[in-house]
């Protein structure tokens, strides 16, 4: 191992410029995370494919900009560097960031994030006045360096990105590592994925139509943001106070609140949260933003209301009294965005100014009504009025009224039973994709002729319940799922024993494996009206280990000595 430092410039509370200097530790034995491989890296977790044609790997910008489309299944072979990942983390927020993780460690998905800061070979330090950006990409560009010439030149490495200088400068610098933009990208490997070139077409135009309008527009509708360091210098100044904004869905246009966070609210004695009344307060934040609020003067704090109105007009008319004043603030700046995918639908015909199959710019209406309407250029409105659609912003700026974003797919029609579904699943950001492959090969085999039985060797290191207790479930009848049971037996004083068990899943899904992974990923199952999607395959959760009548099963049980709870009646 070897001992390096990293000198960061950060700016103090009086904003000036302070030398940071951190310890860096860098490692020869860094995993490269490829079933290619041949210089002995460990090979533990996913791994990449060894049969395809070449290792692709996304820029920062790229990462950021076209996460959506480096989703998709088809591209395999993708290395996400550390240097990319950690970008998308600090520029685009949590939610992004948790995005990029879940493909990672899906299994469905053939990518890996290569730690590439780590790596001793693959390390470039930062050089003197060099910016942030083009340390990002000449960095990257070194790791894929180093990759191509890990595998010895077996596998040429493509690196993508939207930099014209760096694609210039480094198209042509290493045999075997090619540096080309992401629409040639698409263009020249993946000229039949249709559904990709739409989403890249939707992202580009809605970045020309943003561009343009910033430079016809010179009026600000809102006003700029305080810049991140001086927020967090005012933050722990007392000045600004931090917090997430809260939407009030019955009054998305006129209220909202900011539930404070951190000790700043404390110096200010605040108990309650903090009014944003009106849009222009709210200054382009969205629910569920981390905002730096600035309390207005006691004089300027409102009341609430309880009357239902669309916006401030509507409620001035509506001549319902108001509370005693609140704490009233206004949104000085955005410490983190988190933003999502969201569901909307279409104006109608009487609302789309120009018909034709001409591009538009649409102002499409979010089925959640805490979240603002939002502007995206298409060519398929009406095609597509009766339909809900998933759209992502990309931008809002300080000249526009609305948000910028794109068109991503269509869900399904509105009133059907599956496009409903799959906007509820949408809104509250449940994946359910089904079980891939790799995971699917992890389960024990099940079939009619050959059911699964308990091995002996098990029995001897399980307490077996079978003849000496009485065992039920308290899941209702036809539940498949009966994943916990009871057991009881009277003792020899008299007494009753009551236990407590639960399938053990542990048998079956080792740790860190692909099932592993994913039902972390899941968390829970999800129940619906009328369906439900597991958290484990359903060979485990509605057969192996699910306690079913009559049907040996293993559990991990709470009495004793054995993790099992007891308690005498």
């Amino acid at each position: 191992m070897e001992r390096t430092e990293k000198v960061l410039q950060l700016r103090g509370l009086q904003g000036r410029s302070v030398r940071v200097v951190r310890e860096h530790y860098l490692r020869p034995d860094v995993p490269c995370g490829s079933a290619l491989c041949r210089a002995a890296c460990p090979r533990d977790g996913k791994l990449l494919s060894d049969d395809v044609t070449h290792y692709v790997v996304p820029d920062w910008k790229v990462v950021q900009d076209y996460l959506e489309i480096l989703e998709f299944p088809e591209l395999k072979g993708l290395v996400f560097m550390q240097t990319a990942c950690q970008a998308l983390q600090h520029q685009r927020g949590r939610r992004q960031y948790n995005k990029l993780r879940n493909l990672l460690r899906d299994a469905r998905h053939d990518c890996i994030m290569f730690f590439n800061e780590f790596q001793m070979l693959s390390y470039l330090p930062r050089e003197r006045g060099e910016s942030l950006e083009k340390w990002q990409t000449r960095s990257i560009y070194n790791a894929s360096v180093w990759y191509y010439n890990h595998f010895l030149g077996q596998m040429p490495i493509v690196m993508v990105t939207d930099d014209e200088e760096s694609i210039q400068q480094l198209g042509s610098e290493t045999e075997g590592v090619f540096v080309i933009s992401f629409k040639d990208y698409l263009d020249n490997f993946w000229p039949d994925l249709k559904a990709a070139h739409e989403l890249l077409d939707s992202i580009l135009q809605s970045r020309r139509e943003r561009e343009s309008e910033s430079q016809e527009h010179s009026g600000k509708e809102y006003p700029e943001h305080v810049p991140l360091e001086s927020l967090e210098a005012g933050i722990k100044s007392g000045r600004y106070i931090q917090g997430v904004l809260n939407v009030n869905k019955h009054r998305a246009q006129v209220e909202a609140f900011v539930r404070l966070q951190g000790a700043s609210h404390k110096e200010k004695d605040l108990r309650t949260d903090v009014l944003i009344y009106g849009t222009k307060a709210r200054n382009r934040a969205i629910h569920g933003d981390v905002v730096a609020v600035e309390l207005l003067p006691q004089s300027e704090w409102k009341g609430r209301t309880s009357a239902l109105c669309e916006n401030e007009a509507e409620e001035k008319a509506s001549g319902e009294a108001y509370s005693e004043p609140v704490p009233t603030g206004r949104v000085v700046g955005i410490i983190q965005k988190n933003w999502r995918d969201y569901v909307v639908t279409f104006p109608s015909k009487e609302e789309i100014q120009s018909p034709g199959k001409t591009t538009q710019k649409i102002l499409v209406m979010p089925w959640d009504y805490r979240i603002p309407k939002i502007r995206i250029s298409t060519q398929q409105a009406e095609a597509l009025q009766d339909f809900r659609v998933i759209v992502r912003i990309d931008s809002w700026e300080s000249t526009s009224v609305y948000p910028n974003g794109h068109f991503v797919r269509v869900l399904g029609r509105i009133g059907d039973l599956e496009g409903e579904i799959q906007t509820i699943l949408v809104e509250n950001s449940i994946s359910v994709s089904p079980f891939s492959e790799a995971q699917m090969c992890e389960m024990p085999v099940v079939l009619p002729e050959e059911p699964w039985k308990v091995s002996p060797e098990e029995e001897l290191k399980r307490v077996d319940l079978r003849e000496t207790h009485l065992v039920f479930s308290i899941d209702p009848k036809g539940c498949e799922d009966v994943d916990d049971a009871l057991s009881i037996r009277t003792l020899p004083n008299g007494n009753l024993e009551l236990g407590v068990h639960i399938a053990d899943v542990t048998h079956f899904v080792a740790a860190n494996s692909y099932t592993d992974l994913e039902a972390r990923a899941r968390a829970t199952t999800y129940y619906l009206a009328d369906r439900r999607y597991d958290m484990l395959p359903a060979v485990l959760s509605a057969n192996l280990c699910s306690l079913l009548g009559l049907v040996d099963r293993e559990d991990q049980e709470m009495v004793p000595q054995h993790f099992v709870y007891s308690w005498c009646i």
